[in-house]
């Protein structure tokens, strides 16, 4: 009943034939899995060629440990974390009845991967796990997006995953799982057919006499190898047909009807126990299925199944499971049925089903025209799923809204919305192929919406802004409240992108809903607060925010609102006040749409860096990148990349912080969006200069003066680029071009009242006027940029306005004073790990006649941070608060064996053998995240 020969322990006692090398490079893999070495592997290869016996008979015969299995079915695509929740081997839904595939609690596809991590971690203690997903060309897109999650963060894990499917570049896969498959690190097993020889020992299984060399040889001829078809055949041709070279041998019959014969075989009970079960889906409880079925005797109807090869048991949560052997046993079973079956059985199991999403899609099912009522409660159900953020079950079922409506332009509206839902949802590639096929019918309006949509996603500004402008004059005013504040709220986003904060909040008002809320997974409340921000309004944007409770309240209707008020605080220069409320959000957004989990995350990791937390930084923007190109969020992936950078190079991570501003340059996004060409331009150029090449970080500053009158830039606490350009400037010996850079930037710090960018314009003074051998003035200027420095509480700041100071002071001749401040900038610069800065400071410490800190090894770390990688002294921080391996591993999204391995590379490089001496070392408390002013 598989896509391969029988493997071996199959009832009808068949042994497995062949694939001996595939075999030998599994098994060397699993070992290699053994000693924490995570290995993936791509089984691929046509339907029928094997691929499933041979993951079986690996199985059988070599797993030690755990086996976690799954199958897709090409008739559950729409049921979210249908595949997952088979892996999870749990049924949790939101009331006590039995669960059903797809419906596992588990929000989005980041949450739900981190789910999966739990159990790998724990099964993994005595031996290897693997983990098995076959036909994962038909498993569901929630489902391969957690995966995809899950595997990239596999790191010092002993597992193998083990994929089956037809070809690695179906469009059905997402983008980010067909790049960790076609990676170096995977190994991919291309399936051809059986050897001639192999079809010979096959025959034996089959037939009385063995097939001689010619007959087999033909066989495979007609066949190219391909064991299911080999296998229907010497099972429906007679063997003298078979022997007989001269005879034409037929196309196999279909698969369905070698499974309906099986079924046939059965008992009157155990047909519709298996019948029952197709209608549920590839696995469900044994009591659901004979609820359904009306069984009085589940448990013999039951064993007559397995006997026939149609069911297995399957672990599930508290009841027994059911499953079928593979999908498409499952769905042979299912299309065999007939219409008038298949409905009642449907109709059915939405009578007794208790949660609302289930029962409505056995509705939608058992529909067969059009029906404008199970229509309407579709899509009612789908909005309502869409404002607490459910964007995963809302798709599906606004695409069944779609199908039963009966007037041409609704079904166009609705499969709008379910474009829509799907972005939000991370699933670009589907809400393109909807949109692609919409009828022609749709109403002008809602399609350009919609294409605009996914135009803006995509970074195609020019295009999404002509095509939602063109929405905009079509719609007729007031006949659809909700198409007009969609279309309105792209705009947002299309303004957002072209720095235009004024326009920004003059879409804002027709882009909310009625009440004013917006719609959840929407970012319109976050980018109008952002850009109250750049305009200088924070009063009136604080107001909107005053509605939000305690910041541990906050529900995930509200998290762009939260968001929002802590970029205000972040503009305003209280990144601790900033801190909570973005954590909150981030908290709420992994359970929520994904655009709103990227932008929190970079949101959060830039507050962490200016706060000096940059372990934690580095890990919020390595995850918010990650899943920006895993879930299509393209968009906005340029701008987390160019933050990023900034980090690593400040740490010396050259080549890394490159990585990331090479990803940022490639995006087209960047040639179509003046805020993202600031961030992109701005990483560049603060990677450049660290690097010491002043003179490249001038060249592409100065062509962001072309965006100087642009509301997104008029606030200096967004993008610093104009401090940079004037710290460039002086370095590069153009003084007259840095002061009128300076005088700008200090006038529009002084109307905003921006302390920091104040602290830094007094630095950068300080290091023009000593360039003009002026001492009294940069005495002034670096003692007033100290004291802001002081105030505002930015550990890297205050560090270079101290090296700064203290290389003037030596200069000067002025030793003492010189050694105070180069001391206390390297103490700052150690614990951040700013190593360029660091070398900086040790060299004017080495001219001082000093050593660094009494040590002789120029730029050494603190031994708390000496050669750990982020992730290890991430992981560090986190164990010295108390945390267990397991809350650790939630905490970072990462398996608890992979915190084991972090903490044991981290226990051996800081030469420590317990937590006790690991709190000594990197306290209780988050390493490197000082209090405001210290």
């Amino acid at each position: 009943m598989t896509d391969a020969a029988m493997p071996e322990g199959r009832h009808d006692g068949t042994v497995f034939l062949g694939r001996t090398d595939e075999l030998a490079a599994l098994r060397r893999l699993y070992e290699e899995a053994s000693t924490g070495r995570p290995r993936l592997v791509l089984v691929e290869g046509p339907a029928g060629i094997g691929k499933t016996a041979l993951v079986r008979h690996f199985v059988t015969t070599t797993a030690r440990g755990h086996v976690l299995t799954a199958a897709g079915e090409e008739n559950e695509t729409d049921l979210p974390y249908g595949v997952l929740s088979q892996l999870l081997g749990t049924g949790r839904t939101h009331s006590s009845a039995p669960a059903t595939p797809g419906r596992p609690m588990l929000g989005d596809p980041l949450t739900a991967g981190a789910e999966l991590l739990e159990p790998l971690g724990e099964l993994q203690r005595g031996e290897p796990v693997v983990l098995v997903v076959d036909d994962a060309h038909w498993a569901d897109t929630p489902s391969l997006h957690a995966l995809t999650f899950a595997l990239r963060r596999l790191r010092a894990d002993r597992v193998l995953v083990l994929l089956a499917l037809r070809e690695v570049h179906d469009p059905r896969l997402p983008g980010g799982l067909r790049r960790i498959l076609t990676d170096d690190t995977a190994v991919r097993l291309r399936l051809s057919g059986l050897a001639t020889a192999d079809l010979v020992g096959l025959s034996a299984r089959f037939l009385t006499e063995p097939l001689p060399p010619a007959a087999a040889r033909r066989l495979h001829t007609h066949t190219q190898g391909n064991p299911l078809h080999c296998r229907a055949l010497l099972e429906e041709v007679p063997a003298t047909a078979l022997h007989s070279t001269g005879a034409t041998l037929p196309a196999p019959r279909s698969y369905t009807s070698f499974v309906l014969d099986r079924l046939a075989r059965c008992g009157p009970a155990a047909r519709e126990l298996v019948r029952a079960a197709a209608v549920l889906g590839t696995h469900c409880t044994l009591a659901r299925a004979a609820r359904l079925a009306e069984t009085a005797d589940p448990l013999a109807a039951l064993a007559e199944a397995l006997t026939q090869g149609l069911l297995q048991e399957a672990p599930h949560d508290r009841a027994t499971g059911i499953a079928f052997p593979h999908p498409l046993v499952r769905a042979a079973v299912y299309h065999g049925l007939g219409p008038v079956l298949r409905t009642a059985l449907h109709l059915r199991a939405a009578r007794t089903e208790d949660d609302e999403f289930t029962r409505l899609h056995h509705r939608a099912l058992a529909a067969h025209g059009p029906d404008d009522a199970l229509s309407a409660e579709l899509a009612d159900c789908a909005r309502r799923r869409g404002t607490v953020g459910r964007w995963v079950e809302a798709a599906p079922l606004l695409r069944h809204a779609a199908r039963l409506a009966s007037d041409p332009r609704e079904r166009g509206r609705l499969d709008c919305e379910a474009v829509e839902a799907y972005l939000f949802d991370g699933r670009e590639e589907e809400a393109a192929a909807v949109a692609a096929a919409l009828p022609d019918a749709t109403d002008d309006a809602v399609r350009c919406c919609a294409r605009g949509h996914l135009a803006l996603l995509a970074g195609h500004i020019t295009q999404a802004r002509t095509l939602l402008d063109e929405a905009w004059r079509l719609r007729t005013p007031g006949a659809d409240p909700g198409l007009d504040a969609r279309i309105a709220e792209q705009q947002v986003m299309v303004h957002m992108f072209c720095g235009h904060a004024t326009e920004v909040c003059q879409w804002a008002a027709p882009a909310r809903h009625d009440g004013g809320r917006a719609r959840s997974g929407g970012t319109l409340r976050f980018i109008h607060l952002a850009a109250l921000g750049q305009l200088g309004a924070f009063e009136e944007g604080f107001r909107l925010a005053d509605e939000l409770p305690d910041t541990a309240l906050v529900g995930p209707e509200d998290i762009e609102l939260l968001m929002g008020r802590g970029a205000l605080y972040l503009y305003t220069d209280r990144p601790t006040r900033a801190r909570p409320d973005l954590e909150r959000a981030v908290e709420l957004a992994r359970r929520g749409p994904v655009p709103l989990r990227v932008i929190s995350l970079t949101i959060l990791a830039k507050t962490e860096f200016l706060c000096g937390a940059w372990d934690l930084a580095a890990l919020h923007w390595e995850t918010a990148s990650s899943v920006a190109v895993d879930l299509g969020q393209g968009w906005i992936a340029p701008v987390v990349h160019a933050e990023a950078a900034l980090l690593f190079a400040a740490r010396g991570e050259f080549d890394r912080a490159e990585r990331h501003v090479t990803l940022a340059r490639e995006h087209p996004v960047v040639q179509e969006s003046a805020m993202v060409e600031v961030f992109v331009t701005y990483g560049c150029a603060h990677l450049a200069f660290v690097r010491g090449d002043p003179a490249t970080a001038v060249t592409l500053l100065r062509t962001l003066l072309a965006h100087e009158d642009l509301d997104f830039t008029a606030e200096p606490g967004v993008v610093p680029w104009r401090d940079l350009l004037a710290d460039a400037l002086v370095a590069t010996g153009r003084l007259d071009e840095a002061e009128e850079v300076l005088d700008a930037l200090e006038r529009r710090a002084l109307r905003r009242s921006r302390a920091s960018t104040q602290a830094s314009v007094c630095r950068i003074r300080g290091t023009l006027y000593a360039a003009r051998r002026d001492p009294k003035s940069a005495r002034d200027a670096f003692a007033e940029a100290l004291d802001r420095a002081v105030q505002v509480g930015l550990p890297l700041e205050q560090a270079r306005t101290e090296l700064d100071f203290g290389a003037f002071l030596r200069r000067a001749g002025r030793r003492g004073p010189a050694l105070e401040h180069l001391r206390a900038a390297r103490a700052r610069l150690a614990r951040l790990g700013a190593v360029p800065y660091l070398r900086h400071c040790d060299r004017e410490l080495t001219a001082c006649g000093a050593t660094p800190d009494g040590t002789t090894a120029p730029a050494a770390l603190p031994r708390s941070r000496e050669h750990l990688t982020p992730q290890e002294y991430a992981v560090a921080q986190l164990a010295a608060t108390g945390l267990t391996n397991r809350q650790i591993a939630r905490e970072l999204v990462l398996s608890a064996k992979t915190v084991e391995y972090h903490l044991s590379h981290a226990y051996a490089k800081l030469g420590i053998r317990s937590r006790v001496e690991l709190v000594a070392l990197v306290g209780p408390v988050r390493a490197g995240t000082p209090t405001e002013g210290s």
